[in-house]
């Protein structure tokens, strides 16, 4: 039985690759040195882009995004789509909002860990304090990400540009200071699992029919 559907292969292998590269990253080089340097290399374009781009991963996108999927692809899978955009939308928020307020309530965000005046920020961003791990908008990212793959998937280039665009969400939270890069690589890893753990939970009961 393979663990992986079909579908979202492509998407998982570019994905687990940059989880990895980020792991490794943690273990070379120093938290602070690592986020200044990314920090270091900003510019006004990425300002601009990331400003917004990051939302990509937040509340309101995946939740607009996952109800449009329910419904372009009610044909095919009827309640089963709503089922897994459902459940995979309220496992990775219950996931990280319980591990952000319950288990590391104490971890700061960059720009409360270190001295502000070190970091730059992006004009017009809220800078946030608390709450650092994990980062929730790259969890959602990725698993919702890892949803359009799934119902999209049988074009390989669609799942390289799905995990084209989970990657530059969780990178985003780095560049604009809102985490450490150890809070993305938590995140994308919740979010991958999270969707898994959709997909067999919906595919155990057979609500979904004619899946690869």
């Amino acid at each position: 039985m393979n663990i992986i559907p079909k579908n979202v292969r492509i998407y998982f292998a570019i994905a687990l690759v940059a989880i990895l590269s980020g792991c490794y990253f943690l273990m070379v080089s120093e938290k602070v040195e690592g986020h200044l340097f990314v920090n270091a290399r900003h510019a006004p374009f990425f300002d601009f882009f990331f400003t917004y781009f990051t939302h990509v991963g937040g509340g309101t996108f995946v939740i607009v995004g996952s109800i449009l999927l329910s419904i372009l692809f009610w044909k095919k899978y009827r309640f089963g789509i709503v089922v897994l955009s459902s459940i995979n939308l309220l496992l990775v928020a219950g996931v990280t909002q319980f591990l952000k307020h319950f288990i590391y309530a104490d971890a700061t965000r960059p720009i409360e860990f270190i001295v502000s005046k070190l970091l730059h920020t992006a004009p017009g961003v809220e800078m946030h304090t608390s709450n650092s791990f994990p980062s929730g908008h790259t969890a959602a990212g990725f698993a919702f990400f890892a949803l359009v793959s799934f119902l999209y998937g049988k074009n390989k280039w669609i799942q390289l540009i799905c995990a084209g665009a989970a990657i530059l969400v969780g990178f985003s939270r780095i560049y604009l200071s809102q985490h450490f890069l150890e809070d993305t690589v938590l995140g994308g890893s919740i979010g991958l699992l999270c969707f898994l753990v959709s997909y067999w939970l919906v595919k155990k009961q057979l609500i979904l029919e004619n899946i690869s």
